[in-house]
């Protein structure tokens, strides 16, 4: 397999992405058995009265999307879902050691697999919860082309994507044990490894569900003690993104639009994303709560990820007349390497992802901006 930054695109986290991998490792070793206890499961903490979040700690190339749980009067809010029935179970065994209340809303912050793909499990825990969403991320779980990505009622797309995650599963085992590796780069292939094989087991029961309720610019559920105020502050990591400000608490739930350690740049919209970010800044939150990694209790990562987006507009814009700047080279033109090093130091397991996930992805989606080419989510 190829050891480039864009042969490592392919097979990257998140899950939706590992549709695009060719059935090409087929012929590869199967990965090591998951081990008994998942390290990659949630962790919980209260960040504020009525509010906690379930999040993993560490960085994960299989990820789950954090979870926040919020307790009003007469129910239990959730931002997001698990990302698959297994965090769902997660999310049901807090809700239900916390309280007695029924969860009553689901918020879908985007429509990643790694945050909506427990939703049909929670539905079933309770059948009256409302389901909700941007329309752009409605449309994108409604539409069949997302059957690329994660699983449906396509039986064939179905196969593909169990498919497609074994054989990256299958490299990500092989690769750890190459010696030409760092032994922090082979421990990391094997966790991930580890992670997809049982990512594998959770997609089989997996089905995505649309939300069945959408908002425009603003949504409140009210409440006495712990009303949302739900936004959609424009396109960012996403088409649809949805954030979410509780004002009582000063807790502002962000979604993919703010991820750590690492963000993730495919497919955004750099412009609308930097003004999105900066709106964001103006909250007095006190504390931001991203769509991956711990809660923030100040804007020293949130002015780090504005300065990535402004470097990779900036530079996009000095390449978009050359035209032999392309999707599989354009990682060759730019420079994040003091980004890079604010976000991840020299750890080269994370250097390898960083690159992967925001260097060239981010890169690429901020020339086809600069040469005012149309953004296509998945695309």
């Amino acid at each position: 397999m190829p050891e480039s930054n864009a042969a490592m695109i392919k097979i990257i986290a998140p899950a939706f992405l590992l549709a695009m991998l060719p059935a090409c490792a087929a012929n590869l070793p199967p990965p090591p058995e998951a081990p008994p206890e998942h390290t990659w499961s949630f962790t919980t903490e209260t960040v504020a009265p009525h509010v906690s979040v379930l999040h993993q700690t560490g960085f994960h190339a299989q990820p789950r999307g954090n979870v926040e749980v919020i307790e009003q009067s007469n129910g239990v809010v959730l931002i997001d879902s698990g990302g698959s029935p297994a965090g769902a179970e997660d999310v049901i065994s807090f809700v239900h050691g916390a309280t007695r209340k029924p969860v009553t809303a689901i918020v879908v912050t985007h429509w990643h697999g790694d945050h909506s793909l427990g939703v049909a499990r929670l539905k079933q825990e309770w059948p009256d919860v409302r389901v909700i969403s941007t329309p752009g991320t409605r449309d994108m779980l409604a539409s069949s082309d997302t059957d690329r990505f994660m699983p449906g009622d396509n039986a064939e797309a179905n196969a593909r994507l169990q498919l497609n995650t074994a054989n990256v599963a299958a490299a990500f085992a092989q690769r750890s044990q190459r010696p030409e590796f760092s032994a922090t780069e082979r421990a990391g292939y094997a966790q991930a490894a580890a992670e997809l094989q049982n990512y594998a087991h959770e997609m089989e029961r997996a089905r995505r569900f649309v939300p069945t309720e959408t908002f425009g610019d603003h949504l409140t559920l009210p409440d006495g003690a712990t009303p949302v105020e739900l936004m959609f502050l424009g396109r960012a990591n996403t088409e649809g993104d949805a954030v979410a400000w509780l004002p009582r608490q000063r807790v502002l739930i962000t979604g993919d639009t703010v991820v750590s350690p690492i963000p993730f740049g495919f497919d955004s919209y750099p412009a609308e994303w930097l003004s999105v970010l900066q709106r964001m800044r103006d909250y007095h939150y006190a504390v931001l709560l991203p769509g991956h990694g711990m809660p923030m209790r100040d804007k020293t990562y949130l002015d780090r990820v504005i300065a990535a987006v402004t470097a990779a507009r900036t530079q996009a814009a000095t390449l978009a007349a050359d035209s032999t700047v392309t999707q599989e080279n354009v990682g060759q033109h730019v420079d994040f390497t003091a980004l890079r090093t604010q976000f991840v130091g020299d750890d080269p397991w994370l250097t390898r992802w960083f690159n992967a996930y925001w260097s060239t992805p981010m890169a690429w989606s901020a020339l086809r901006e600069a040469r005012h080419v149309p953004i296509v989510q998945g695309g």
